[in-house]
């Protein structure tokens, strides 16, 4: 993918990832906990998040770009506390259009390359819906393991679903 561009965020992207989270809301059937009309976020409270992120030792926020328009994230974010310092919670979306075209796995690499020259982060885990088979097939094709499954953890779109828990230790 010649044109894609792998960043970190930085607080003058804060406008268009609103834009960005909520086109993905707003998606039917989307794997993601957030439901419309659920994210609230003002542009200076993402610029003072994004700010954050940026000063971190342990946690990245990356955007993925084609021709100035977002077309994913990845969000690395590590643990406050000295005794999970070490560990950093992973999220990841990539706008319907662009899906199935190598986006993900772009971000997932860059994210174990960012996780390795940290000298801090060891293990990086997630949550995914037990549905969602493509990022399941990502994860695992990196390198995460299903450490547990939550049963009926989520309710979205009037059912509940399974939650998959997924780890990777560098």
């Amino acid at each position: 993918m010649m044109d894609l561009i792998i960043r970190e965020a930085q607080p003058e992207d804060a406008e268009r990832i609103l834009q960005y989270v909520q086109s993905l809301i707003n998606e039917p059937e989307v794997n993601l906990l957030l439901s419309p009309g659920e994210f609230a976020l003002t542009r200076e409270q993402e610029q003072n998040l994004l700010s954050e992120f940026a000063s971190s030792d342990n946690s990245v926020y990356f955007l993925a770009e084609r021709a100035a328009k977002i077309v994913g994230t990845l969000i690395c974010q590590g643990g406050r506390r000295r005794a999970i310092r070490h560990t950093a919670g992973l999220s990841m979306s990539v706008a319907k259009e662009w899906r199935n075209q190598g986006i993900g796995s772009l971000l997932l690499s860059r994210a174990l390359e960012w996780a390795k020259h940290t000298g801090i982060v060891s293990r990086i885990e997630l949550d995914v819906f037990a549905r969602n088979e493509p990022a399941i097939h990502l994860y695992q094709k990196f390198g995460f393991v299903t450490e547990g499954c939550r049963r009926n953890a989520i309710y979205r779109d009037g059912r509940y679903h399974d939650d998959l828990l997924m780890a990777f230790l560098l």
